[in-house]
């Protein structure tokens, strides 16, 4: 058990070094450009969310429902 257990660790170790790690301008980058789509994304799907609230609204007015 304990042999199995050090053939995996040494396994995960040896393919750690194998992974082709970003550097220090790529991580930079990749995280500004994921915030910059978070920030888009969320002005996109708060938009969306006004304009579907004032069809609701629009529609309730148009029934009598809500004065």
């Amino acid at each position: 058990m304990v042999e199995r257990i050090r053939k995996y660790a040494l396994s995960v170790r040896g393919e750690a070094q194998r992974v082709s790690w970003p550097n220090r301008k790529e991580v930079i980058t990749f995280t500004v450009l994921i915030v910059l789509m978070t920030v888009i994304l969320a002005v996109y799907l708060g938009l969306l969310d006004l304009i579907f609230q004032q069809g609701v609204r629009f529609l309730l007015r148009l029934s009598g429902k809500v004065s």
